[in-house]
């Protein structure tokens, strides 16, 4: 029997291609673990589906510890919460897994349309292990002369943005020849992305799918729309809004395509680099993920100690394993080993800027690496560079805010955050971006406004303890004690009982400004008030 391609539930509608969670057309942000978990939910709906099984869809053959998949499914019920019962479609099965309990409409696909699966014979991991698209011209509305016009731009920087990236090839179609010219085309990419945009009162409105070539397979669809944010071109905003989804969408199908890590047949460098990207795309917080990322480095870097993505990717992963640290073991900020760990990223991160001195992730990764050295100025350097190649890194946009935040400048920090969730509301540290957003309320006192944005941080970000301190603290200046003592209770207990003391968030403070400093001390006044201990 076909899989169905959507499933409708109470307000939500779910996308199984493209993993799209909407709530009354409304898009619902759910990291790719969620996605997954409530994917199988709903294809055994009724049913109990038992822990091992919800590991598996969620991490595969990966071990790892229980509590991840418990935050995971907190997180879950959070989102679907609809009328205040948290857990209205999810129960919990004690001991034995969890049963997805609402009513499920499943959706066929339409005539014509099939899931991918890769052909027989179908070669995995191609030699060059660099994902190849065919971008057919972006459609519009026949007569429409505002469509049009900006179709042609938004074309154009497509390719200029996928041009610098190292994990894309483009090969283009020219408009009025799409039969001819696609065919021939078509032999040397394996996938082809089309695109159609409506542009009406000053809102872009797009619908695009990505297919597989060999198989005409719809293996992603999305659908959005896109108001000018004014920090660059409008063409610009919405071709990388488009183009950074694809590619992360493209990246982890090549990543798991391939060989498995323990297989006999040695990956290429390059393949190998794809693989720890792909692990870097899923959330930056758990200990699994990280090591897998810096295992599929390290093999890249054993076979070709040049490879760009490689350097780039390894700094990164280093540097967002240290800050994971800091929520388990204190004083790690400042021990000699993770100094000595950040020098080696520091260099791999600058050579990757030398061996790729036009990529944007080469430069966004050397910022990273010097925030964590709390170079400030350097690391502000860094971020602008890679945002002058690629206006559209929400990542390098949400980081420079960081910058501004971290020195005491609240006002462009929001601008940028908010800047960068609206060109990547999916992206996998988009958690860490509305509690900074949170946070410019929460510095001057605005706790109400500052809430919604810190239970969204606490809810896409359950691993970290952060968000669910800053949100703890606010609504505790806000006089709603219990809910500050119910929240971060059950964040405790889903972490494994861990015991949150002020002294343990005291260790994790990156800036000596003073209204950085001042804005801790409010976050303190507020643990207090629901009983947080010193040590």
């Amino acid at each position: 029997m076909e899989d169905p391609s959507k499933f409708s539930f109470g307000p939500f509608v779910f996308d199984t291609l493209s993993r799209r969670l909407e709530k009354q057309g409304e898009l619902v942000l759910l990291s790719s673990r969620a996605a997954e978990l409530l994917l199988l939910l709903l294809k055994r709906a009724g049913e109990l589906v038992t822990k091992d099984e919800l590991q598996q869809a969620g991490w595969g053959a990966r071990v790892v510890a229980e509590n991840n998949l418990t935050v995971h499914m907190a997180a879950l019920r959070r989102v679907l919460r609809d009328g205040g019962e948290a857990n209205e479609v999810i129960r919990t099965e004690h001991g034995r897994g969890y049963r997805f309990v609402g009513a499920v409409t499943p959706a066929r696909p339409e005539p014509g349309a099939s899931l991918a699966q890769p052909a027989a014979g179908q070669d995995a991991a191609p030699a060059m292990h660099r994902i190849s698209i065919l971008i057919y011209p972006v459609q519009c509305p026949p007569d429409d002369t505002a469509s049009r016009s900006l179709a042609a731009e938004v074309d154009r920087h497509l390719f200029l943005q996928l041009a610098r990236m190292h994990e894309a090839l483009a090969y283009g179609v020219p408009p009025g020849d799409a039969e001819g010219n696609a065919q021939g085309q078509e032999r040397r990419a394996r996938y082809a992305l089309r695109t159609s945009i409506h542009l009406a009162e000053g809102v872009a409105r797009l619908i695009s799918r990505v297919e597989d070539v060999s198989t005409g397979a719809a293996i992603w669809a999305d659908r959005f729309e896109h108001r000018h944010i004014g920090l660059s071109s409008f063409e610009n905003e919405i071709a990388g809004r488009l183009i950074h989804a694809v590619v992360t969408e493209l990246v982890d199908r090549e990543a798991a395509a391939g060989p498995s890590e323990g297989a006999a047949i040695t990956p290429s460098a390059r393949y190998s680099a794809l693989r720890g990207w792909s692990a870097l795309n899923r959330a930056l917080v758990f200990p699994e993920d990280l090591a897998e990322a810096r295992r599929w480095f390290e093999r890249a870097l054993a076979t070709d100690p040049t490879l760009a993505p490689a350097l780039a990717g390894s700094a990164y992963a280093i540097v967002a394993d240290n800050i994971r640290v800091t929520t388990t073991r204190r004083g790690s900020l400042t021990n000699d080993a993770t100094r000595a760990d950040l020098r080696r990223a520091d260099k791999m991160a600058t050579r990757a800027v030398v061996r790729a001195p036009n990529w944007p992730k080469a430069w966004f990764s050397r910022g990273y690496v010097r925030l964590m050295q709390r170079r400030f100025e350097e690391a502000l350097a860094a971020f602008e560079r890679a945002l002058a190649l690629d206006p559209c890194d929400a990542e390098a946009h949400a980081y420079a805010g960081h910058v501004a935040f971290l020195t005491g400048d609240l006002e462009s920090m929001v601008v940028a955050t908010r800047h960068a969730i609206t060109l990547s509301p999916q992206h996998r540290g988009v958690g860490l971006w509305h509690l900074w957003v949170g946070l410019y309320d929460f510095w001057q006192g605005r706790d109400e406004l500052a809430i919604p944005h810190l239970y969204r941080a606490a809810d896409l970000s359950p691993s970290l303890a952060y968000p669910v301190a800053f949100l703890a603290s606010a609504l505790a200046h806000a006089g709603r004690i219990t809910e500050a003592r119910t929240s971060l209770d059950a964040w405790c207990e889903a972490m494994g009982n861990f015991r949150l003391t002020i002294e343990h968030l005291r260790l994790q403070v990156f800036s000596d400004h003073p209204g950085y400093l001042a804005g801790h001390q409010r976050l303190y006044r507020g643990l207090r008030l629901i009983g947080v201990p010193e040590t």
